[in-house]
C-alpha cells in the first residue's frame, strides 16, 4: 500500500474542509430562504391587517369624514383656480396638518416648530376673521383625504377645527398649489401658472436660515429681482417681532415669498393686513422641492432634511 505523502495529506484535507464549507453555507442559504419566506408572509399579513384596519377606520369615522369633506371641498376652490386668484393679487396663507395639529392640539410639536398660544391663536383669528379679509388673501385648505394620516387627524379634530371653519363662507383656496400634488396633476401649466404670479416682479424670499428652498430657474428665472432675508431655522414664531421689525425697512418689493412653515401662515397673513404694509404675501412653502419631486425625481418635501446641507 502506497502511503500518503505529507503534500498529497494536506490537498485531501482541503479539499475535506472545501467539501464542509460548501455544505455549511448551502445549509445557510436554506435557512435563510426559509426566513425570508417567513418574513414575507409575515409583511403580507400585517399589509393585510393594515389595509383591514384603515377599511375598519372608514366605517367608523364614515360620519365624520363625510362631514369633514363637505364642510372643506364645498367651498373650496381648485388648484388652478387657486393660482390664477393669486396671479391676480391676492395673497395666500396655507393650512396643513401641523398647522391644523398645532392650532388644536396644545400638547403637539413639529420638529421644526414648538408650539405656542399665541401661534394657535393667531392661525384660529385668521380662519374666524376670513370673511372680513377675504378681499385681499386666500386662506387654504388642504384636497381632502381619508389617508390614515388624515383619518387621525379628523379623528381627533374635526369637533374642533368644524365650528371654527364654519364661523366664515368665503371659499378655500387649496393648500396643495405649492405641494407634488399641483404638478402631478397640472404638469407643466402648474409651472407656468405660478411663473405668471412673479412675472417682472421684484421680489423678496422670506425663509429659515440654510433651509431648502432654492430659486430653480425653470420657475424663477423670469423675476425682476431678487432679495432674501433669513429667519430663524427652527421655531421661528418666537422671532416673528424682530423679523416684522426688519421688513419694515424693506422697500422697492412687489412680492413676498415665504417658506417659514406655520409661521409663514400667520406672516402672510401679516404682511398682506393694512397693519403689515398692505403686501403681496404668499406662503409658498415647498414649492421648489415638490417641483424638483415631480419633474426631477427628488424626494418629497417630507423626505428631504430640514436645511440644506452647507
Amino acid at each position: 500500500m502506497t502511503r500518503e505523502s505529507p503534500y498529497e495529506a494536506l490537498l485531501s484535507r482541503m479539499s475535506r474542509s472545501s467539501e464542509e464549507m460548501v455544505e455549511l453555507i448551502r445549509k445557510q442559504n436554506t435557512i435563510i430562504e426559509a426566513q425570508s419566506r417567513t418574513l414575507n408572509a409575515l409583511q403580507a399579513r400585517s399589509d393585510e391587517h393594515r389595509g383591514m384596519l384603515e377599511v375598519l377606520g372608514r366605517i367608523g369615522l364614515r360620519d365624520i369624514l363625510a362631514d369633514a369633506r363637505e364642510v372643506i371641498q364645498s367651498r373650496q376652490m381648485g388648484m388652478m383656480e387657486t393660482v390664477e386668484q393669486v396671479a391676480e393679487g391676492k395673497s395666500i396663507a396655507r393650512w396643513g396638518d401641523g398647522e391644523i395639529k398645532l392650532m388644536l392640539q396644545p400638547e403637539f410639536d413639529l420638529m421644526y416648530q414648538k408650539g405656542f398660544p399665541a401661534l394657535a391663536a393667531e392661525l384660529k383669528e385668521m380662519l374666524s376673521s376670513y370673511d372680513d379679509d377675504s378681499s385681499r388673501i386666500i386662506l387654504a385648505m388642504p384636497t381632502f383625504f381619508s389617508s390614515r394620516l388624515w383619518m387621525g387627524i379628523f379623528a381627533e379634530n374635526w369637533h374642533l377645527l368644524r365650528p371654527i371653519l364654519e364661523e366664515s363662507r368665503s371659499k378655500w383656496g387649496n393648500t396643495h398649489v405649492s405641494r407634488p400634488l399641483f404638478f402631478q396633476r397640472h404638469g407643466r401649466d402648474a409651472v407656468e401658472a405660478w411663473r405668471r404670479v412673479w412675472n417682472d416682479r421684484r421680489i423678496c424670499i422670506i425663509a429659515g436660515r440654510g433651509s431648502k428652498f432654492e430659486l430653480l430657474p425653470d420657475l424663477f428665472d423670469n423675476v425682476a429681482s431678487v432679495e432674501r432675508i433669513d429667519s430663524e431655522p427652527a421655531d421661528a414664531y418666537v422671532t416673528l417681532p424682530d423679523l416684522k421689525h426688519k421688513l419694515r425697512a424693506v422697500s422697492d418689493i412687489d412680492l413676498f415669498l415665504i417658506a417659514l412653515g406655520p409661521s409663514g401662515t400667520v406672516l402672510a397673513g401679516y404682511l398682506s393686513s393694512e397693519e403689515g404694509g398692505g403686501h403681496h404675501a404668499i406662503d409658498i412653502g415647498h414649492l421648489a422641492s415638490s417641483y424638483l419631486n415631480v419633474f426631477k425625481g427628488g424626494r418629497t418635501p417630507e423626505q428631504l432634511p430640514t436645511r440644506a446641507a452647507p
